[in-house]
């Protein structure tokens, strides 16, 4: 490959991140609603890039399952109620042999910088940018996910995360109440104790309660949010 071609396959893989990463955010940022149509168009207008890296950047969202292709049209994700309970559910038993993975392969260096971001500045991070929670969290269960030295459910876990931290966010679009932050830190920490203890059987039930806590939060928030009739129901 010459220094042109390599020049302009690098062009093109920067804008297709690119334009990812923005509409990623505006996903997150609920900029882009449930179920949004997404026309690559109109975005590559938006974005002053072609509709190349527009589509490429869909797909990848794509494939982290937070926008869906019907073969005609891009949408943001929509789930029902039933998918909602059945993402819930495959993630928390993941979730739950990750912890027990992590308990018997995660190097005790990297256990002790996770419990250096439960620090009390941290949290008051959280409570002051409710989109450092997000961060924190997301750090909290990808370490330990690596720590569980298993690829396949890395791979596995990805898209489900993802997921689940949107439909989170439809709940929480604005802040994270103080309890709410300080609930998830401590539970947590209770996963990251048995972890370092080398407890597999207590990680995995620490993990699982964590979760079971997180999905009732979750539903909760979204009993209260009048964008979904289906949710309201609950």
């Amino acid at each position: 490959m010459n220094e042109d071609t390599m020049s302009t396959v690098l062009k093109r893989r920067y804008l297709c991140d690119g334009a990812m990463n923005i509409i990623r955010k505006r996903i997150f940022s609920l900029e882009y609603g449930r179920g949004e149509r997404l026309l690559v168009e109109t975005l590559a207008q938006e974005l002053e890039v072609s509709m190349t890296p527009v589509r490429e950047g869909l797909k990848g969202l794509v494939a982290e399952g937070l926008v869906v292709y019907d073969r005609k049209s891009y949408s943001v994700f929509d789930p029902d109620v039933q998918e909602i309970e059945d993402i819930f559910r495959i993630r928390r038993s993941l979730e739950m042999l990750s912890a027990s993975l992590a308990a018997e392969n995660m190097k005790s260096s990297e256990i002790d910088a996770l419990f250096d971001i439960f620090s009390e500045s941290s949290i008051s991070r959280c409570i002051d940018d409710h989109t450092e929670l997000t961060r924190v969290d997301k750090l909290f269960h990808k370490k330990i996910l690596e720590g569980s030295n298993n690829k396949r459910l890395n791979s596995m876990l990805g898209t489900i995360e993802e997921q689940c931290w949107l439909i989170r966010a439809w709940g929480y679009s604005k802040s994270f109440p103080r309890w709410y932050i300080e609930k998830t830190a401590e539970e947590h920490l209770a996963v990251l104790e048995h972890i370092k203890n080398r407890e597999p059987e207590k990680a995995s039930a620490a993990m699982e309660a964590h979760l079971i806590n997180g999905e009732k939060r979750t539903w909760e928030s979204l009993g209260d949010n009048p964008f979904s009739d289906e949710i309201v129901c609950l």
